[in-house]
């Protein structure tokens, strides 16, 4: 009978997720290449057997499951903290988010044309969590091929008619004509070129934001534990009492624990947990972070 269930669990999640990413729309001929933002170079392997992550699940305390894939990202910069050697496996976490990573790699997510790393539901769920701020200014770390960027713009068209997107990352190259060329590039999204950790990029974001505003923050860049830990205490600084900053891709091995320890030292943030199970997947697992005082 337990066989039956899970298999049928197994139909009916596989089920949901290909209703969502088939609202995407069809796929443009083009082939999106592969990478993570500001990786310089990074290895994958597959594992044989099952996976041996080094910590249990973060929520749950339960032992991870199933088979998983590592990849390693190394990165040496200007601004690097350290030499990192970052690891993440698809096991890391429960098994409906295992289905979301699987799923999400066979069938890329593309917005107007644009590909994109996240999920329908998580950007549901961003388009909410804005909607409910009314930023005066999104701060995205982490722009890759520009996709987020257009997706984050075009929903404040409808939210806020002032409102910008700042985003940062370290290399332009990698943003596809298709965002650029897009009349809300022009019209509401600024880049940055540079590391999301520079002194210089937080000099020019001060400068565009000035006191006062609404700041919504989300983070994507290199999924290194002193990296984001660096970038979490730099990017509190700007989000607003009752927004939001919003962790990606938490299931890197050690980022639970920077989000934990960040909770720790800021007692002016909380966890929204609700929005972790507000749908069915969510790569953001317990990096929704609000400002409450």
């Amino acid at each position: 009978m337990r066989t039956t269930v899970s298999a049928l669990r197994g139909v009916l999640i596989t089920g949901a997720v290909a209703l969502v990413v088939g609202c995407v729309g069809p796929n443009p001929p083009e082939k999106v290449a592969a990478g993570d933002k500001q990786a310089e170079e990074s290895v994958e392997e597959e594992a044989d057997g099952e996976a041996k992550p080094k910590r249990s699940n973060a929520k749950t305390g339960d032992k991870p499951k199933g088979k998983g894939k590592t990849k390693r990202h190394r990165y040496k910069g200007e601004h690097a903290t350290d030499e990192y050697e970052v690891e993440k496996s698809i096991s890391e976490f429960e098994e409906r988010d295992q289905w979301s990573l699987k799923l999400r790699k066979k069938q890329p997510i593309y917005f107007l044309g644009i590909p994109m790393r996240q999920v329908p539901t998580d950007n549901w769920q961003m388009s909410e969590m804005m909607y409910e701020v009314k930023p005066d200014y999104v701060i995205e770390a982490g722009t890759l091929y520009g996709g987020s960027a257009v997706y984050y713009a075009a929903m404040l068209e409808f939210i806020n008619p002032d409102a910008k997107v700042l985003t940062v990352d370290i290399n332009e190259e990698q943003i596809h004509a298709e965002a650029k060329n897009h009349p809300l590039w022009t019209k509401r999204i600024k880049f940055y070129k540079g590391s999301s950790v520079a002194p210089e990029i937080h000099e020019q974001l001060k400068a565009e934001i000035g006191e006062g505003k609404k700041v919504f923050v989300t983070i994507d860049t290199l999924h290194a534990p002193k990296h984001v830990a660096a970038e979490l205490d730099l990017y509190s600084q700007y989000v607003s009492v009752g927004s939001y900053m919003v962790l990606q891709d938490t299931y890197y091995e050690g980022l639970p624990e920077v989000l934990d320890e960040f909770l720790k030292t800021h007692p002016n943030w909380e966890r929204d947990e609700a929005a972790d199970d507000r749908f069915i997947f969510t790569k953001y697992r317990g990096g929704f972070l609000k400002r409450v005082k």
